[in-house]
């Protein structure tokens, strides 16, 4: 059964459309939306709309779009505003958690911020960390769309994945 807030959102979605769709990929990249349903959301938009390409492209766009948006304005916001994360009671980042992105980005470097964009997780947690280093805006946001567009592709493939077994079930 489909909770309040995800039947919600996807009402909005569906009466809205696709710029619905990138305001709340837009505010789950910024980590405000963490609590709004977005994978739901979107396999279920997917579902919706169909599986066919041009259905697709604007929800595809919207997603990846908004994701990076968000991610890009949080990254710009603690860059430029010079927020310290941990040290702010309004933000949940703790020590620990900057402690361990950092561990990622000494190993894997920017291709770090890419690498947690795939999993489901671990999206957007990079941002802060990379924020604090001298990684460009420019590179956060290309590093931030690959892994985006690589997360969108695999929850397309989940919802083409329900819709045959959907199919094979009616």
């Amino acid at each position: 059964m489909i909770d309040a807030t995800t039947g919600a959102t996807l009402e909005f979605v569906v009466t809205y459309g696709a710029a619905a769709l990138l305001a709340v990929f837009v505010l789950e990249g910024m980590l405000v939306g963490k609590l709004l349903p977005t994978r739901t959301l979107f396999v279920g938009v997917v579902l919706a709309a169909g599986t066919g390409l041009v259905e697709l492209a604007p929800v595809l766009v919207a997603a990846a779009v908004g994701a990076t948006v968000g991610q890009t304005l949080l990254f710009l916001s603690i860059r430029h505003l010079d927020v310290d994360p941990v040290a702010s009671d309004r933000l949940p980042v703790e020590r620990r958690h900057v402690d361990r992105s950092e561990r990622w980005f000494d190993r894997w470097g920017p291709a770090a911020i890419a690498l947690t964009n795939v999993l489901p997780v671990a999206r957007g947690w990079m941002t802060v960390p990379t924020a604090m280093t001298e990684v460009s805006g420019y590179r956060f946001s290309l590093y931030s769309m690959a892994g985006t567009a690589v997360y969108v592709g695999l929850l397309v493939g989940v919802a083409a994945g329900l819709e045959t077994a959907i199919d094979a079930v009616v």
